[in-house]
């Protein structure tokens, strides 16, 4: 695979989607920053009270609760990107094949010295992982820029009112939990990827309005599928079954991640998404795309 053509095809993905992809998270990263402040200008800050809060928190015995507090605040702070960055994504993956024969301009891309390997590839990249890391870095940023802004009150609390903060910072294992987020981006994309990949293939195959043809034969399948459970008195549904497991985040077993280590719990996500890898994703991810692949090369552009 050449290496140089990846890169330019997902450059060009990103610069069709440029608009949505720089000002989303952007405006998400100031929804952030704006409410808290709006929140102190209409109801005041109660200095006192917030010094005093202080003060009992520096006197205060903490051991791994603050670990515990400093791993799901973090993970608050990405979760709204990375629902967002789903929609966004999902909104990608549906519209990246359709909208170049809508307007045409499928038959310049095709013109170019890129393959329609390359072209399947680099779209299927951009939407599972190049889309994904865009929000992952602007909640980085925001999380430093709280970082940031947690030293220069430390600083203050211990120069201005001899309030020593300082112990909580070797507490919070900064590195790991920011690690373990980032560590999800690819098991993530990986475990996705038989969604992304069905998105493609409607995207490709429908002539008009790909979400109804993405979502409409699923919804029929488990429709008619219950029916016929109902009535044949059978045990279960055999794909609704399969896709709720498949996509269900919690592990069905999810003691096996308490291996002990005083980290298991900050990595469990990473652990969770992995356990959720099996030859499931090779197998439909695999038809899928070839289907995409198939129809890119084969259909006729009207």
């Amino acid at each position: 695979m050449n290496v140089s053509i990846m890169k330019a095809s997902v450059k060009k993905e990103l610069w069709e989607f440029s608009g949505m992809l720089t000002w989303v998270p952007v405006a998400l990263a100031g929804i952030f920053i704006v409410i808290p402040l709006l929140i102190m200008l209409l109801n005041g800050v109660d200095m006192n009270a917030i010094l005093e809060g202080f003060k009992h928190l520096s006197e205060a015995q903490y051991g791994d609760e603050v670990e515990k507090v400093f791993f799901v605040s973090t993970i608050a702070l990405f979760v709204p990107f990375v629902l967002v960055g789903f929609i966004v994504q999902l909104y990608y993956f549906i519209t990246c094949l359709y909208d170049e024969r809508r307007d045409q301009s499928v038959m310049f891309w095709r013109s170019l010295p890129v393959s329609d390997t390359m072209t399947i590839a680099s779209k299927a990249l951009t939407g599972a992982i190049v889309i994904p890391a865009i929000f992952y870095s602007a909640a980085t940023v925001l999380f430093f820029i709280g970082l940031v802004l947690a030293f220069v009150v430390c600083a203050i609390l211990s120069l201005g009112f001899d309030i020593s903060l300082w112990a909580l910072w070797s507490s919070t294992n900064i590195v790991s939990v920011l690690a373990s987020i980032w560590l999800t981006l690819l098991p993530t994309a990986v475990w996705l990827l038989p969604l992304y990949a069905w998105l493609m293939l409607m995207s490709i195959y429908a002539k008009k309005a790909p979400f109804l043809w993405a979502v409409l034969p699923i919804v029929v399948l488990l429709i008619i599928e219950g029916i016929v459970v109902h009535y044949l008195h059978l045990s279960q549904p055999f794909f609704g079954h399969f896709i709720a497991d498949y996509f269900s985040i919690v592990p069905e077993n999810s003691t096996s991640f308490d291996i002990g280590d005083e980290n298991a719990s900050i990595f469990s996500p990473v652990l969770a998404v992995l356990a959720k890898i099996d030859y499931r994703t090779v197998i439909v991810s695999a038809a899928l795309l070839f289907a995409t692949y198939w129809f890119r090369v084969n259909k006729q552009e009207s």
